[in-house]
């Protein structure tokens, strides 16, 4: 009996492992790829109809318009037409890979335990295995900023693409910055969504400035002497006075932006990226004075303050747009790995308050891979970049006609398929038989 016990648990561990599996990455064929008759947004804010793209090798070596050349038997011929191309959408700022069920901690590996933690970074905890990752490429979304949560200094994050065996074949950039959260100058008391009472001031608030100032000038005291007797944890800080690294500033109030600012001047950090929510606006000037790029959180989130517009945060590109910002959308918020799967409906939503389709895209694609430093090989479809891209048969920022059928990532042709869209085949059969 103990032995058909052990025989059946191990039997359906094999069925549940069998029906979990992502798909195998995509390998290349051997062979080119060219795409003809499509309609190619190029992420420049450039359509071109009726347009062609050659890839080979992984790279984009030739695109135009008309008809063109047919080459050998050595291209795989792809006939788009009618159908919408695009440059893979670039997610920023998020821990896809590092969580994957909220309730089951030991899946949850996207903080580390204490307050400042510079020198961690999160590619080894990079789970390419994520059954989230797939609906993810499944609406356009090739690459991410994988971050870190948690703490005052979380760590540092890494750049993948989102069709790898492992992390090390996934990697773009290993480390491309450390992430700041900075202190908070105001709390509330009362749940998230109906905070109660007035904000107040926090009474830690310069305790942990005074807490940054000093642990960053010692870094900095670190990497100006001899460093006879290495600090790992002091390493992390490797290349921000240089600026060869970035610092992702996390502020939201316009007032605690203002004072991380100065903190920065202070301590001498070239490299600045604010990663902020709705109130960015009210500052917009001083961090185009400043050259500051801006990644902006969640616009689908509520307004911050209690007596603005519902749909304040949607406006806010069409204002940072117009101050001359570089800005980028990102998806932070709750349920932030699960539903950034809908980011390009975010660029899509931005449309409705002042800006263009083809500035929308620019958010996901082009000025993400600007911030993150990685636009000489992604972010938009131009000669000598990766072949990173997918086809849609309608509009891909709009939820109501997004209909992607086929995705690249470096030249490479990747599945369509995840747990949803199986289980979406699965209940349809089931409708169509009539077991409902």
């Amino acid at each position: 009996m103990f032995k058909k016990i052990i025989l059946l648990v191990v039997g359906l561990s094999m069925v549940h492992s069998v029906f979990s599996q992502v798909p195998a990455p995509g390998k290349y064929s051997g062979k080119g790829l060219l795409i003809t008759n499509s309609i190619i947004h190029d992420g420049n804010g450039n359509v071109i109809s009726n347009a062609w793209v050659k890839a080979e090798k992984g790279k984009i070596t030739a695109m135009g318009s008309g008809t063109p050349e047919v080459p050998s038997n050595s291209f795989e011929i792809v006939d788009a037409k009618g159908k919408h191309l695009y440059p893979g959408f670039i997610l920023m700022n998020n821990p896809l890979g590092l969580a994957e069920v909220d309730a089951v901690r030991a899946t949850i590996d996207m903080e580390e335990t204490g307050q400042d933690n510079p020198n961690v970074h999160t590619l080894p905890a990079y789970n390419t295995d994520s059954d989230i990752i797939p609906t993810l490429r499944s609406n356009g979304i090739l690459m991410a900023q994988i971050s870190p949560r948690g703490g005052r200094i979380s760590g540092q994050s890494s750049i993948v693409q989102l069709d790898a065996w492992n992390w090390e074949d996934a990697v773009l950039v290993e480390r491309d910055g450390m992430h700041l959260n900075w202190p908070s100058r105001f709390s509330r008391s009362g749940w998230w969504a109906e905070p109660g009472g007035a904000a107040e001031k926090s009474k830690e608030y310069q305790n942990q400035v005074t807490e940054l100032e000093s642990l960053f000038a010692e870094a900095k005291m670190y990497f100006a002497g001899s460093k006879a007797v290495s600090n790992p944890k002091l390493e992390g800080f490797k290349g921000l006075f240089t600026g060869s690294a970035k610092l992702y500033v996390h502020a939201n109030h316009p007032s605690e932006i203002i004072h991380s600012l100065d903190f920065a001047s202070k301590m001498g950090l070239k490299n600045i990226v604010l990663v902020s929510g709705s109130q960015v606006e009210e500052v917009a000037g001083l961090l185009k004075e400043k050259n500051i790029p801006v990644v902006l959180n969640r616009i689908h989130n509520l307004p911050d303050q209690n007596d603005a517009p519902v749909f304040q945060p949607a406006r806010v590109p069409a204002a940072l747009m117009k101050a001359g910002l570089l800005f980028a959308l990102d998806y932070e918020g709750g349920m932030e790995i699960m539903g950034a799967r809908n980011l390009g409906f975010l660029a899509g939503s931005a449309t409705a308050y002042g800006i263009s389709q083809e500035d929308a895209l620019s958010l996901i694609t082009r000025n993400p891979a600007k911030i993150l430093g990685i636009d000489k090989r992604c972010g938009t479809i131009e000669v000598g970049k990766d072949a990173s891209f997918f086809l849609s048969a309608g509009n891909a920022l709009d939820m109501k006609t997004q209909n992607i059928s086929q995705a690249w990532i470096q030249g490479r042709p990747v599945s369509m398929e995840s747990k949803q869209t199986v289980l979406y085949e699965k209940f349809r059969k089931m409708l169509i038989d009539g077991r409902f």
